[in-house]
């Protein structure tokens, strides 16, 4: 008796594709797209028209990038091109308030 494979070569098609595409996941969550770094498919209306497209979504997982600051109790959500990522397009900040422990009583 011959001794079979372990995987046949489907198997390890896919195998390689699905390494390839979480190393490819990866690499963008790195580069800051903004997709991949917390930002919801609601959120990617890019043009401001009040509706997320399809397209505006598929470029929030490709081409926009996001890089957040934080000053004390400000959060700053800098959104930008790849290959413009001096000039953000859009900036989201939002203050965060602590609860004060007197607040419950």
């Amino acid at each position: 008796m011959a001794a079979r494979a372990r995987f046949s070569p489907r198997r390890k098609l896919l195998l390689a594709a699905m390494l390839l595409l979480f190393a490819a996941m990866l690499v963008l969550r790195l580069m800051g797209v903004a997709g991949f770094n917390g930002t919801e498919p609601r959120q990617m209306d890019w043009n401001d028209d009040g509706v997320a497209t399809r397209d505006e979504i598929v470029q929030g997982y490709t081409v926009v990038a996001v890089s957040e600051t934080r000053e004390g109790a400000r959060t700053c959500r800098h959104y930008t091109r790849l290959r413009e990522r001096g000039a953000p397009f859009r900036v989201e900040c939002r203050v965060e308030f602590a609860a004060s422990p007197d607040a419950g009583r």
